[in-house]
């Protein structure tokens, strides 16, 4: 059951909001440059970003390459790049400070995306 229709709760203004307030959230976290939902097209649909013009291609490359996989991690000198896959073939994508505390951050991520899921219907 979708967190839109529980009983007794006032609806949620709308999805789109819940979206971006735990991209917001998530935003906020120290070391997370970016957080992004991108669509099954792997076009962006919510973004909470400081930089503008950031390609995932290589991050989806490697999510297609491995179907059964839920979440990939890319480092480089200059960034982390973690996607996870939601339901309804969306991706969640963060971008991170090389230097970020990385086992805080996926705790939070793990949050968001249990959240992202309980509202796709």
């Amino acid at each position: 059951m979708s967190i839109l229709h529980l009983k007794g709760y006032a609806p949620v203004i709308s999805a789109v909001n819940v979206e971006q307030r735990i991209l917001t959230e998530l935003q906020n976290s120290n070391g997370v440059v970016s957080a992004q939902l991108l669509d099954q097209d792997g076009l962006v649909t919510v973004a909470k970003s400081s930089e503008q013009n950031l390609d995932f291609s290589s991050i989806i490359g490697v999510l297609e390459h491995t179907p059964e996989s839920q979440s990939v991690t890319i480092t480089s000198q200059n960034a982390i790049l973690i996607a996870n896959r939601l339901e309804k073939n969306n991706l969640l994508v963060v971008k991170l400070q090389p230097s970020c505390n990385l086992g805080l951050i996926r705790k939070s991520l793990a949050k968001a995306v249990e959240e992202l899921n309980a509202l796709q219907i």
